[in-house]
């Protein structure tokens, strides 16, 4: 990736060596003709140096050297640092410039409140720039427009929704905000294996049922498998549970706790287990889980996958049988009997039961916190 390179120490402004000449003049009490005459440089000359109209020569100099007594090498010296000094000035107005522009441009692409919040851009706008430029891998404002564009075409994110309203632009600046995280991630990876996902499966049954240091525990399982895990917060009111995605040579999962129960947070890691075992290749789509009223094929998919690592589809389909006499604030018991003949959490079932029955009021009768 294109770098910039530029020096932050920059003058305010730059000293021409007229300054310092003046500041002698003026401590001597002496006057421009007296010093004129002295130096045997013409008057105007002497005068446009002063005002800074002028560079000062070697040859000027020298003879206010032997008339100052101040050294031919200091002045020049000072000379020297202000064309230095006016060519950095010109050249950082020139950048602020140009950046200015890009940034003008990109504001309107990006939740700009979300990356200052996150600590990616602090309101240089020549630092931002370059900030946002690496966030979403690219190398300039071409490029990232590139970018922008085959994502609209890309993402079903993008299409409306009569289920849920979602922003393009906050889950564009959360997606590539999680994709750069994860390649700044230093988390050790286990190999992974494509024929792992029932064991990690059963690993993450485990987990879950103690809820005890859910999420470190997740992640370090994850890691173990070979998937990075990542935990970072929603954007806005956008309803994003979890996404998923190849980065390097190992998959990514990302959850949010968009609802921070053990049920939803068990169900979006198998989502996003789902996907990856079945659905991520390398360089391939991104896998983002929003509640949606047409769902994908692999979304479909994937909500089957993380139901059957629960509990097989059909057992569950028998419990519902075996209680669909059964009130539903006196099915507590029952559930509690099937997680224990599974070894799974309580509330997961629980959490299944009140999606399938279309009761979501029912009171809580297990422990739904993540702990």
């Amino acid at each position: 990736m294109t770098k910039f390179s530029f020096n932050q120490a920059v003058p305010f402004e730059a000293t021409h060596v007229g300054e310092v000449i003046k500041d002698e003049l003026s401590a001597r009490n002496m006057k421009q003709s007296e010093l004129s005459g002295l130096t045997g440089i013409q008057r105007p000359i002497l005068n446009d140096v002063i005002k800074g109209k002028r560079s000062l020569t070697p040859e000027m100099a020298l003879l206010l050297e032997k008339a100052l007594n101040i050294s031919a090498a200091f002045l020049m010296q000072i000379q020297t640092q202000y064309e230095l000094d006016s060519a950095k000035l010109s050249e950082r107005v020139v950048l602020q410039t140009k950046m200015l522009e890009v940034w003008n441009v990109l504001k309107e692409q990006i939740n700009t409140l979300f990356f200052k919040k996150v600590g990616i851009i602090n309101g240089n706008v020549i630092e931002d720039v370059k900030r946002i430029f690496d966030v979403f891998s690219v190398d300039n404002l071409d490029c990232f427009l590139e970018l922008k564009a085959k994502e609209i075409e890309l993402s079903y994110y993008y299409r409306k929704s009569e289920k849920v309203t979602t922003n393009p632009i906050d889950i564009f600046s959360w997606k590539y905000y999680c994709r750069y995280l994860s390649q700044h991630d230093k988390s050790s990876l286990g190999n992974f294996d494509k024929n792992a996902a029932a064991e990690l499966t059963k690993g993450l049954n485990v987990v879950f049922k103690e809820n005890k240091d859910t999420i470190n525990k997740t992640a370090r399982l994850l890691n173990q498998f070979g998937i990075r895990f990542l935990h970072v917060a929603k954007i806005g009111q956008v309803p994003v549970d979890g996404m998923s995605f190849w980065s390097g040579d190992n998959p990514t999962i990302v959850v949010t706790e968009r609802i921070p129960s053990i049920d939803n947070f068990a169900f979006t890691i198998l989502h996003e287990v789902g996907h990856v075992y079945n659905h991520l290749e390398k360089d391939g789509q991104t896998m983002i889980n929003i509640p949606d009223d047409k769902k994908t094929s692999e979304e479909t998919e994937a909500d089957e996958f993380a139901l059957n690592a629960v509990i097989p589809a059909s057992d569950w389909k028998k419990f519902l049988a075996r209680t669909r006499d059964v009130v539903p604030y006196k099915i507590a018991p029952y559930i509690k009997a099937e997680a224990e003949k599974y070894g799974v959490n309580p509330q997961i079932l629980f959490g299944r039961y009140k999606y399938d029955i279309g009761m979501y009021k029912i009171r809580n009768c297990f422990e739904n916190k993540i702990l």
